[in-house]
């Protein structure tokens, strides 16, 4: 990855305006342990302190929030207008209201952004294998074909030229099941996007997910994120 692809965000009015978007959408922040990335939790914004310059969560789950606040410093890492956004923070405190249980997490000095939302559809590493086994419309036996890259609403997989069942885009197929690693083992739906030719006599359809769990869609969205910090890791 190039490094023009990360901007780096300075202005506290451009990090307060940030924050303040990701907590109008109520979006979801994954909060990662320095010392300990492959440990994670996810949790969603509740509130936006902008003169006091604090983040307002829900609290984890209690193993999750030990780790956090024993980590000494966490990774915070949400998507804002379409683009990851991450920054790193020491500034963490709970706190109590009517009962229930927050996290309070102080503004950064410094912002991080990847420029491109294509980053958000990530190309497997060669150590994570990922298949796609499913059934046309109607039945003409199971096919499989490997998944070239990863998003958190869909995938492009790759067909044998003589597996290729034909799909065409609109197409609907509602029996399917991804493995990618040994994180994702999930049954979906998907929608035909686009076909394109690939390597050799492969063909490469581009699918988006539907009538996703959110539960397995939550596994999915893990598993991206966890990809992408690896990603930004390798370089």
């Amino acid at each position: 990855m190039d490094d023009q692809d990360i901007k780096t965000v300075r202005s506290p009015r451009a990090i307060e305006r940030s924050l303040e978007r990701l907590y109008e959408a109520r979006g979801h922040v994954w909060l990662i342990p320095d010392d300990d990335p492959d440990f994670q939790g996810q949790v969603q914004v509740v509130g936006n302190e902008s003169e006091a310059r604090r983040l307002v969560l829900d609290c984890p789950d209690p193993v999750v929030l030990r780790h956090v606040l024993n980590a000494g410093r966490v990774r915070l890492q949400a998507v804002v207008d379409g683009l990851l956004n991450w920054f790193y923070s020491a500034d963490l405190a709970t706190r109590e209201e009517g009962g229930d249980c927050y996290l309070s997490v102080g503004y950064p000095e410094v912002m991080q952004r990847l420029q491109r939302r294509a980053a958000f559809r990530i190309d497997l590493p060669p150590d994570v294998p990922g298949t796609l086994a499913f059934c046309p419309s109607p039945p003409r036996g199971v096919t499989s074909g490997d998944v070239v890259n990863l998003s958190a609403t869909g995938c492009a997989v790759s067909v044998v030229g003589d597996k290729d069942p034909g799909l065409k885009p609109g197409d609907e197929v509602s029996a399917a099941r991804l493995k990618v690693g040994e994180g994702i083992d999930v049954r979906l739906e998907f929608i035909v996007r686009n076909r394109r030719p690939g390597v050799g006599k492969s063909v490469v359809y581009g699918l988006e997910f539907a009538a996703l769990p959110p539960r397995d869609s939550q596994l999915i969205d893990r598993e991206v994120m966890r990809l992408q910090r690896l990603r930004l890791t390798r370089g």
